[in-house]
């Protein structure tokens, strides 16, 4: 390797992202269901309590849609653009006939995620009776989800205001091991290079940014939120596994993901699978 070569690599493995924090507002949340009258009612009610830590610091308006069963999706997006919500609340399979089988999230909850910027805080499915399941009581627990943290400061915005004041707030960077080995394999290949050293080289890298960034947060809530408690979960794994396991180990009330790329309609590759997955959690999906 040149000096040239040498220098450049230290050049940027000094560089690192640091948290800037942006606080977030929401003065209006959507609650949105297709159940009857009364029902939907009482499932709202249940989502403000749920979210009651949204109205410690700032007066929030609650507005409930309840979905006709004519109504197309079209509606529905029209109802959102004259609210103009900042939180849009629903449940899988709005309208949808396969609500009780764990392999979509229905033609509503797919728009919604990608045809609006706003985000969509996807709950677990009411009860017969209308009611928010008893698992839903609060947000004590909130856990930013990724397989990128670095520099990704509007999950943490918004897990931060979803966080309930003296709560827990987890931070987890997931990289997906069986990424890791095919790029090793085939650096294995190259005689140049040797591939135990890239391999632990590589590995300690990929860990060592988010650990920084997290500390970044740290730094920054030690002065915004001084009771908020981070955690950080920085591990290579199996993705969806791994997810699961995160959420059980933490006993997690609300789980925050990036759901749009910007190169495709389509939601993005890890929110998908983890959103049919995670049934029983709330998923707030920016």
């Amino acid at each position: 390797m040149s000096k040239l070569d040498q220098f450049a690599s230290a050049f940027k493995s000094a560089a690192k992202a640091v948290y800037a924090h942006t606080p977030v507002t929401v003065g209006k949340v959507m609650v949105v269901s297709d159940l009857p009258a009364e029902r939907s009612r009482r499932f709202a009610d249940d989502v403000t309590d749920f979210l009651r830590v949204l109205g410690d610091r700032d007066p929030v308006v609650w507005h409930e849609h309840g979905a006709k069963p004519d109504e197309d999706v079209g509606n529905l997006l029209d109802e959102i653009e004259r609210e103009r919500p900042d939180l849009i609340c629903c449940y899988r399979n709005l309208h949808g006939r396969a609500r009780s089988f764990p392999f979509s999230l229905g033609a509503h909850v797919d728009v919604l995620t990608q045809a609006t910027t706003t985000p969509v805080l996807l709950l677990p499915l009411p009860t017969d009776d209308g009611r928010l399941v008893e698992t839903c009581e609060n947000t004590d627990t909130v856990l930013v989800l990724t397989d990128h943290l670095t520099g990704r400061d509007r999950l943490v915005d918004y897990a931060l205001r979803f966080t309930s004041t003296g709560g827990t707030l987890i931070l987890a960077h997931l990289e997906d091991d069986a990424v890791f080995e095919r790029y090793l394999d085939t650096i294995g290949k190259i005689p140049s290079i040797d591939t135990d050293n890239a391999r632990d080289r590589i590995r300690s890298q990929l860990c060592k940014e988010p650990h920084d960034y997290i500390r970044s947060v740290r730094e920054v809530l030690a002065v915004t939120a001084p009771n908020l408690r981070v955690e950080e979960e920085v591990r290579m794994g199996h993705r969806i596994g791994d997810c699961k396991q995160l959420v059980e180990k933490g006993d997690v009330d609300l789980v925050v993901m990036n759901t749009k790329d910007a190169e495709q309609l389509a939601m993005h590759g890890l929110a998908h699978p983890i959103a049919i997955e995670l049934r029983g959690v709330p998923l707030l999906m920016l």
